[in-house]
């Protein structure tokens, strides 16, 4: 069974990775010059300085194994670094002024966030009667339920939308944070949910089984990507975007957009709904129109590199910024603080992240990008310095949105997809690293598994 894998990010790589591992031949196709997708790093310098950026996501969570397994058999648990924490140091942005996030009991009664009314709604969560049943409904429904109103107006709702990039009214609770529904589920409660699992992770970090909560790479996060690539023995072609694909007897020709032309028995869709819309098109209307369902929002990051005697003396290592605020960025990571090692001694790296408040922000030419971003860090932080130098990364359209029920409609689509052609990747069953790496690998456990049971009824047929 030869697997032709379209889509070089993350998904598509760790799709490569297991054919290889079950000796499977593959033709991996990427549309760009690189291969990641979304996970790219990259170094910034200037007078002597260094900083070592990332354009998309700068932590991977390991509560979700699948990332930290991957390095383990990569053989590049050496190159994983502890970002530590990623909840200190976290603000929201309320009418304009940063508000810490209380995240201690201390902090909680003499946080200014909440009005006296709201807290008490939140520390009222375990009496709260549990939905028992498993169907999907919003972020922000879920929180309210919960705890109130108020928590997801002023922290859970900025902190959740803003990792998500939308709006919590409308993002699938189950696709996003289904962790929150299994620990209502399994405890009733968050709070008793959350005291259990505290108590069960720190019986197990004294036995020394489990990893960092979170984990980074010391060259980015692209380090996985690129131990990937130099592991990887099959065809693997970039600048290869798939023009066309057709169905004959056999299986598939793939026509790619340098005039190069080949067959597969398999296909392996690690791209975008947006894109797999397109080229599903003519061998499945029915799957091509549901993908094309699919919302893409835009979405980038403004890396900028200061002095660190240029800012502000700041407790922040994060900042969230609500849809409320109608401010042109939704979020400020003090990349350094979290991550000293980042820059150089004496220097300061922050990023910004751009695209859900304002997606036209991303389309901005450069430079009037560089000055709303250095405009709204000054307006919200007080940072008044030029950055010494900086870097961008855009993605138009790149960031699917899991409405309420998507995944019932992932479920309709894959029942209309042609034979041995299944779907993988950010804009299905979960966004983040691990969640694209667990789909890129069951995507061809499940091509092998539908290769065997049609091999089984083929034998027994003949049997009759």
């Amino acid at each position: 069974m030869h697997i032709a894998i379209i889509g070089g990010g993350i998904t598509g790589l760790s799709a490569a990775w297991d054919a290889q591992r079950h000796g499977l031949p593959y033709t991996l196709l990427e549309a760009s010059g690189r291969w990641g997708g979304k996970v790219i790093s990259s170094e910034i310098c200037e007078n002597g300085s260094r900083a070592r950026v990332d354009g998309g996501p700068d932590t991977i969570v390991t509560r979700k194994p699948e990332a930290w397994d991957l390095t383990d058999e990569l053989g590049i648990l050496d190159q994983v670094d502890n970002p530590g924490s990623e909840t200190r140091g976290i603000y929201v942005l309320d009418h304009a002024s940063p508000q810490p996030i209380p995240l201690s009991p201390f902090q909680f009664i003499g946080s200014r966030l909440m009005t006296t009314r709201g807290k008490l709604r939140l520390l009222a969560e375990p009496f709260q009667p549990a939905r028992k049943d498993e169907q999907d409904e919003s972020l922000g429904d879920f929180v309210r339920r919960r705890l109130g109103e108020e928590a997801l107006d002023k922290f859970i709702g900025p902190v959740l939308g803003g990792i998500y990039n939308t709006d919590p009214n409308i993002q699938s609770v189950l696709v996003s944070a289904p962790i929150m529904r299994e620990m209502e589920k399994e405890s009733g409660s968050l709070f008793r949910a959350a005291l259990t699992r505290a108590f069960r992770s720190r019986k197990n970090r004294q036995t020394g089984i489990k990893p960092p909560r979170f984990i980074t790479y010391k060259k980015g996060i692209q380090g996985v990507v690129d131990s990937l690539v130099s592991k990887l023995s099959g065809d693997l072609r970039l600048n290869s975007g798939v023009r066309l694909i057709l169905r004959d007897d056999l299986g598939y020709q793939i026509f790619t957009s340098n005039g190069e032309a080949f067959h597969a028995d398999a296909i392996v869709m690690a791209t975008l709904a947006n894109v797999a819309s397109v080229l599903l098109k003519d061998i499945s209307s029915s799957a091509s129109e549901r993908l094309g369902r699919i919302r893409h929002n835009h979405i980038g990051t403004v890396s900028l590199l200061y002095r660190a005697s240029d800012l502000p003396k700041l407790d922040i290592h994060g900042l969230m910024i609500p849809r409320r605020e109608k401010r042109a960025i939704d979020a400020v990571s003090f990349t350094s603080r979290k991550m000293p090692q980042r820059a150089s001694a004496g220097y300061a790296l922050l990023r910004v992240f751009i695209g859900g408040s304002r997606p036209e922000v991303v389309e901005y030419d450069e430079d009037i990008l560089l000055m709303v971003v250095t405009n709204e860090l000054f307006k919200l932080l007080g940072i008044t310095a030029r950055p010494l130098t900086y870097k961008i990364f855009r993605w138009p359209n790149g960031f699917p949105q899991a409405d309420v029920g998507h995944l019932d409609l992932i479920d309709e689509i894959e029942v209309c997809l042609p034979e041995n052609i299944v779907l993988a990747g950010s804009s299905y069953r979960g966004i983040a690293i691990p969640d694209c790496i667990r789909q890129g690998r069951n995507a061809i456990r499940k091509l092998i598994a539908q290769k065997s049971a049609t091999q089984t009824q083929r034998t027994q047929s003949n049997s009759f």
